[in-house]
């Protein structure tokens, strides 16, 4: 919960409405890679189920779209039904029936939400722990609802605790090495099979965000001339003009294979992409110059029986992680390092909240007080003092004790309310 609730629903005397924070989504340790691959949108898809949301009655909502997940992050004031139409938008968007899709997303709210939520921001829930660009794109699709109107003060505040978290993991531990050397390894590896890479040819196969991050190294270490390949022909455009490259699209992966000296395989689409038939006959036209096949896909893109081919030289993501795990006890640490600074920060914002909550309670205590004496004055304005004191504190008390006799085993609550009202003091 952002704030601490009280115990009457929603609706009560002091016009309290408390809000949870709600997250329902696909991720990749939970959902298909088929699920997750109908998920990945452009723009347009993202405004079209944040545009949904706001339909449906989510006022302060945010979609976080990329290729480990598609959330829905939500303050909300009823988080039953918010599930329920979350996972319903959420099936929509990947032409779906809600019973195919509901039992592969996570549900997570209260304490659970805010601490995910500091995690993916820290890029500590990616499937390579400490990615860079993982803050980068949450921070997007902050700014994405932000300018849509659908980023109100609960949202907001929880997203600017979770950059603040982010920001302290950045800082004060290694935890980004291990992404770093993972594309480190590539580039190595790209100099072990051909020497100098000024002179190369290199194809990206999909928008895998650790793809597009080794991609970019690949380039600051020499490898200019690029092929972009998307089975949509929009992404391949995107990610081309970003990359200053060609665009291609599935079905010509033949013919870009032939120029391909390093091909990064990043498409995630649950089937082989690039098969043995298809390298072999590249590499005939290359005349068996050397081709390095980098795949980062899970399960793979690039199909395993390339491995008897010769001249072809395919690295998987297990390949690479052991090649960039060297350090795991550097990791390791690390990881433990960030978990515990997500903790406290956590922790800091959670008290925070509660005592704001107190405060804003206290308030709205006053001000329903204040409004019952002048609803009394202005029933009979000509009301004798004791008459009107006797009459304010019965409307004072009614709600109150009502509320003790419903739960008139709550020793608990018996003993808050003697303490409040200082009521065993009055019998000493």
């Amino acid at each position: 919960m952002l704030w601490p609730r009280p115990s009457r629903p929603i609706g009560d005397p002091l016009g309290i409405a408390p809000r949870t924070f709600l997250i329902v989504g696909a991720d990749h340790k939970r959902a298909p890679d088929l699920l997750r691959e109908h998920l990945q949108g452009d723009e347009a898809d993202v405004l079209r189920l944040l545009s949904r949301c706001r339909e449906i009655g989510l006022d302060q909502a945010m979609v976080v779209a990329t290729c480990d997940r598609c959330e829905v992050w939500a303050a909300v004031t009823d988080e039953t039904r918010a599930a329920a139409d979350i996972t319903a938008l959420i099936a929509e968007a990947a032409g779906a029936e809600v019973p195919q899709v509901a039992p592969h997303l996570h549900y997570l709210t209260e304490r659970a939400a805010l601490r995910y939520s500091f995690a993916v921001a820290s890029s500590l829930e990616s499937q390579v722990v400490g990615e860079p660009q993982v803050l980068g794109q949450v921070k997007d699709a902050y700014q994405f609802a932000a300018k849509r109107g659908a980023m109100g003060g609960e949202l907001d505040g929880i997203l600017q605790a979770a950059f603040a978290a982010a920001k302290r993991v950045r800082t004060e531990t290694d935890i980004a090495a291990q992404s770093v050397s993972m594309a480190a390894c590539v580039v190595k590896l790209a100099r072990q099979v051909h020497g100098k890479l000024d002179n190369l040819g290199a194809l990206l196969v999909g928008d895998g965000d650790l793809g597009q991050m080794v991609a970019e190294q690949l380039r600051e270490a020499g490898v200019t001339r690029w092929t972009m390949v998307h089975g949509s022909a929009a992404r391949a455009q995107d990610i081309a003009a970003r990359f200053k490259a060609h665009a291609a699209s599935l079905a010509d992966l033949p013919q870009a294979l032939i120029d391909a000296d390093i091909v990064v395989a990043a498409l995630d689409s649950a089937r082989t992409v690039i098969d043995a038939a298809m390298v072999s006959a590249a590499l005939k036209k290359r005349r068996h110059r050397p081709m390095l096949l980098v795949d980062f896909a899970v399960p793979g893109d690039v199909d395993a029986k390339v491995d008897a081919i010769d001249d072809a030289f395919r690295y998987t993501f297990d390949d690479l992680e052991r090649l960039a795990m060297a350090g795991r006890q550097e990791r390791s640490a690390a990881i433990k390092a960030a978990n515990a600074i997500i903790e406290e920060e956590l922790d800091q914002f959670l008290r925070a909240q509660e005592a704001r909550g107190i405060g804003d309670s206290l308030a709205s205590l006053r001000d329903h007080f204040e409004a019952e004496r002048l609803a009394l004055l202005s029933e009979n304005p000509k009301m004798d003092a004791a008459e009107l004191s006797r009459r304010l504190v019965n409307r004072l008390l009614h709600r109150p004790i009502t509320a003790l006799r419903d739960d008139a085993k709550d020793t608990d609550l018996e003993r808050a309310v003697r303490r409040l009202f200082g009521l065993d003091r009055n019998k000493e």
